[in-house]
């Protein structure tokens, strides 16, 4: 072999060594073990408190895939154990990267979700997750955004809700909360009595018609105490203006029944819409 040649081979050898130990895993202070695929060293990298957008898959040691999700928002909150957490995992990263991080199956399930470890994993075991940091948002600007969101949101149910009121030629006035009575059926028996039982038979649907919820088809009227807080607050207000054998439509927004939560099957910011008939009330 010429010397020409014995030295191309050297530095051939030297660039397969180098590519070689850039696919490494390589363990940081915190003892994350990590290999990035793409690292974009300029991107915003994210604090305990911010608000992080990822997309996560995480296998066992073979191979098998244990979990895979699309993007999600998550908040980066203190490592919940030492030895290379995945809060750590993701603390290393950059908005733009993605890496691989190899974490102890024990600590991971134990500690950091709190359930135990699965049948089939010894506590020496490694998952691999595989994690693509789309974006970072500071706690300041998530709470502003969910801030937007939800002003966007009440001034759609608004909307919807007067859409709903003019097509139904529904002309009554809403009372000071905001909660609309109309009255189907006129009753002749006692009132409601604050802290005594009632039963009422009900239908619950939502503006567009679609039906969430019926006593009557499980032929079973629902009781429940009036007036301390048993139900929704449109419900409490509306039963006490019927007495028995009454009938009303009681049209209620969000914030006289779940607000800006789900519930169920009522996704956040649903105006309700309920016919309750009342059949009984304690003395």
């Amino acid at each position: 072999m010429t010397r020409v040649n014995i030295i191309a081979l050297t530095i051939a050898l030297i660039i397969a060594a180098s590519c070689k130990n850039n696919h490494e895993f390589k363990v940081n202070e915190t003892g994350v073990e990590y290999k990035f695929i793409e690292e974009n060293s300029d991107g915003i990298k994210p604090k305990i408190g911010d608000v992080v957008t990822i997309k996560m898959r995480y296998t066992f040691p073979n191979g098998d895939v244990i979990e895979e999700s699309g993007l999600f928002r998550t908040q980066l909150k203190k490592p919940t154990h030492a030895g290379g957490s995945i809060e750590n995992s993701i603390a290393i990263m950059h908005k733009g990267d993605s890496a691989i991080f190899k974490i102890n199956a024990f600590d991971y399930y134990t500690k950091t979700r709190g359930i135990s470890l699965p049948e089939g994993l010894s506590a020496d075991d490694k998952l691999t997750f595989y994690i693509r940091l789309s974006n970072v948002t500071s706690l300041n600007e998530f709470a502003k955004e969910r801030e937007m969101a939800v002003l966007s949101d009440e001034r759609e149910e608004e909307k919807m809700l007067k859409g709903y009121l003019e097509r139904s030629n529904i002309q009554v006035e809403p009372t000071i909360s905001g909660l609309y009575i109309v009255e189907l059926k006129k009753g002749s028996g006692a009132a409601p009595v604050p802290g005594k039982m009632v039963t009422v038979h009900y239908l619950g649907y939502f503006i567009d018609g679609r039906k969430f919820d019926s006593s009557y088809d499980r032929n079973e009227p629902f009781k429940f105490r009036y007036g301390v807080g048993e139900v929704i607050q449109g419900w409490d207000e509306g039963v006490a203006k019927m007495t028995v054998g009454s009938k009303c439509k009681l049209i209620i927004p969000s914030h006289l029944a779940y607000g800006s939560v789900q519930s169920g099957p009522i996704p956040p910011n649903s105006t309700l819409i309920f016919e309750i008939e009342l059949l009984d009330v304690e003395k």
